[in-house]
């Protein structure tokens, strides 16, 4: 609980450097944004895992212990609730999905083209977007797949297997600065 009067600072901090980007429109105040965002979200992991009983599970995945509906939700919340929280909230995927095929339609159109000097160049600034478009979509699906792996998984029994790989699984996160 005390982590929240800290993450509060930062998130303050984060806003007040969001301001600045605003007035200043620099590559510079961006990129320091980028990097306060990533603290900020450091902040946030640190505050959930305080609030969340994970090393409880720890044992009773070892032992291969029948999970209540509670340790499932727990285990949830570890291993995809990240993702699944990205996508409830992610509103841009659609968005994404256009612009890239308006992207590759432009590309098309440029084929049927002589590629002198200026359609080269346009070729490029179209493959530059389409690189900055993708990650974003790609982001997206691996979260959406990771998420459904894990219901898929967890849907029925857990078997002595399944049971060795998620306490690998929580350890692993447990002992990562970037679970």
């Amino acid at each position: 609980m005390g982590d929240v009067p800290q993450l509060n600072t930062t998130i303050q901090k984060t806003l007040e450097l969001a301001s600045r980007c605003v007035q200043a429109e620099t590559s510079d105040n961006y990129g320091l944004l980028g990097d306060q965002m990533g603290d900020l979200g450091n902040e946030a992991r640190e505050a959930f895992q305080s609030k969340m009983d994970f090393g409880s599970l720890l044992p009773k995945l070892k032992a291969g212990t029948t999970l209540t509906p509670d340790d499932l939700k727990t285990l949830e919340l570890l291993i995809v609730g990240d993702a699944e929280y990205y996508l409830k909230y992610e509103t841009e995927f659609d968005h994404w999905k256009s612009e890239l095929r308006q992207l590759i339609g432009e590309i098309s159109k440029l084929q049927a083209s002589d590629l002198g000097v200026d359609g080269l160049l346009h070729l490029r600034a179209l493959c530059d977007e389409v690189g900055r478009v993708l990650p974003a979509i790609v982001y997206y699906l691996d979260h959406k797949e990771r998420a459904s792996k894990f219901q898929e998984a967890t849907r029925g029994l857990i078997d002595a297997e399944g049971y060795r790989v998620l306490a690998e699984i929580v350890e692993r996160m447990l002992l990562s600065d970037k679970m």
